[in-house]
């Protein structure tokens, strides 16, 4: 297990295994060699991801979240661990995800994003457009994981 502090000053662990009762995802895609985030209409530009709906899976709430917010299709996604933020008595759980794209369609409407931004690496987002979400210690080092391991 690592350990981070979140931008609030929470402890974030980050576990190679799923936690119980976890009920959000993030993915890390790839599509033809670039990184594919989504630019959230209030937070800025993010990896996909969001609460898994009620009878769904983790593996399809990823699925869902990543192409409505950014058009993406993944034939596999592949688990890299799981985010837990500790709040006091409270935990709040997400577990991390990569991929590769298989296609991306172009949608009409993207929810509660602006749609896809594709990029080389993270370092070239200037700070302003980035959310919270892209400048924490944990997502980085996933991130990182990814960039330099591939998907795996």
């Amino acid at each position: 297990m690592k350990t981070f502090t979140d931008f609030k000053g929470r402890r974030v662990t980050l576990e190679n295994s799923y936690v119980d009762n976890t009920k959000h995802v993030l993915i890390i895609p790839k599509f033809n060699g670039q990184f594919l985030l989504t630019n959230h209409k209030e937070r800025g530009l993010e990896f996909p991801g969001g609460k898994v709906e009620e009878g769904e899976a983790l593996v399809e709430g990823a699925q869902r979240e990543l192409y409505e917010e950014t058009g993406g299709l993944v034939g596999n996604l592949h688990f890299v661990g799981t985010y837990t933020v500790h709040d006091g008595d409270e935990t709040f759980s997400k577990a991390a995800f990569c991929c590769n794209i298989e296609r991306l369609d172009q949608l009409k409407h993207y929810h509660e994003t602006n749609g896809p931004m594709l990029v080389d690496h993270i370092d070239e987002i200037p700070e302003e457009d980035k959310s919270l979400l892209l400048k924490d210690d944990c997502i980085i080092y996933l991130y990182n994981e990814v960039r330099e391991n591939g998907c795996q």
